[in-house]
């Protein structure tokens, strides 16, 4: 089994990550209180300090933080972090050390504070994080997704929600640690809810006439999964709904090639779906397309016909032909956009 090594990743100070997790209603770190931030790298705030590695003991007490934090508030047996630290061939007198380590950081985190009161509580067999005395990121980010999505929340609210929560997620979780099996599993968990949250925020923007947005959100969504079929489903739809139809079709030909070389499959069902509407929508603006041009080429000869007038009977017969090609053109365009744009001249 694969271990951390004693490496020390730097650490930075981390304030825009403090100043999202105001805006999503984290309470600033005041009288003792903590936050840890773990996406974008480990970053522990204490107290108005920002704490690196060497302030928090040394590699293996930052990975017991780390290992806590991951946890989100549940206890993590004595025996597990034992493992997570020293692989299946712990030295002698394990626990012993563990329970040092364990000390060590408690009193970086809050040298003031007894331990019995402090942010890492002592549980039968193990320990876990007070959540009431320490800020995640990583929970932050989960509870404001979750917030956002609940029934009945204005769509408005949902995509503001959900855009302050992705820029929160903004950075990978621990992207300097060692990819080591039991922290991948938490990555991997990580980017799947980063990337529904975004298909989440697609659908919010499409639903509130955002277009641009529904299609960022969307095509930042398959940058990020690539074979993630919701995420081609959001973007298909963006496009569509955004009338870019020609657009859509590509897209959808990209992902049925990607498809097809990663998988060994075609895109399912409701992928499909998409695809067959925006065949429907690129023949029928074509149709559209074809209509309008038809209008403008009888419009162009009624006027040449009406230039070239000799008498005054010509000349009403051609404003005539004049007058019903404009209304024609007028009604084309109306239904593509809601006013009238057309005027017809002023009978001879």
């Amino acid at each position: 089994m694969r271990t951390w090594g004693d490496t020390t990743p730097g650490s930075g100070t981390g304030t825009g990550t403090v100043a999202v997790q105001a805006a999503l209603g984290a309470t600033a770190p005041v009288d003792g209180a903590l936050f840890v931030a773990l996406l974008g790298g480990l970053r522990v705030h204490a107290g108005g300090e920002v704490l690196g590695a060497r302030q928090l003991g040394g590699a293996k007490p930052r990975h017991i933080l780390i290992a806590l934090a991951v946890a989100r508030g549940s206890a993590v047996s004595k025996d597990r972090l034992v493992s997570l630290l020293w692989g299946d061939e712990p030295p002698h007198g394990a626990m012993a050390t563990l329970e040092t380590y364990v000390s060590v950081l408690r009193k970086r985190l809050q040298p003031s504070r007894p331990s019995r009161h402090g942010v890492i509580r002592t549980l039968p067999g193990g320990y876990a994080l007070d959540l009431t005395q320490v800020s995640l990121d990583l929970v932050d980010f989960e509870t404001a997704v979750g917030r956002a999505m609940l029934a009945g929340t204005p769509t408005a609210t949902t995509l503001e929600m959900l855009t302050q929560a992705l820029a929160l997620a903004a950075g990978p979780l621990l992207p300097d640690e060692p990819e080591v099996d039991w922290l991948d599993v938490e990555r991997n968990r990580h980017e799947r809810m980063v990337t529904a949250a975004m298909v989440e925020a697609s659908a919010a923007a499409r639903a509130q006439g955002a277009g641009r947005e529904a299609v960022r959100w969307a095509q930042e969504a398959v940058d990020r999964d690539s074979l993630d079929e919701s995420a081609w489903k959001a973007l298909l739809e963006s496009l569509q709904a955004s009338g870019r139809h020609a657009d859509g079709l590509r897209a959808y030909d990209r992902c049925r090639r990607l498809f097809a070389d990663e998988l060994g499959c075609s895109p399912g069902p409701l992928l499909q779906e998409v695809f067959r509407r925006l065949l429907r929508g690129a023949n029928s603006a074509d149709d559209e397309l074809t209509e309008l041009l038809d209008a403008v080429i009888e419009l162009h000869g009624a006027a040449r016909h009406a230039a070239r007038s000799a008498t005054l009977s010509q000349a009403r017969s051609a404003t005539e032909l004049i007058e019903q090609a404009f209304r024609r053109l007028d009604d084309l365009l109306r239904d593509v956009v809601p006013v009238r744009v057309l005027r017809a001249p002023a009978s001879v």
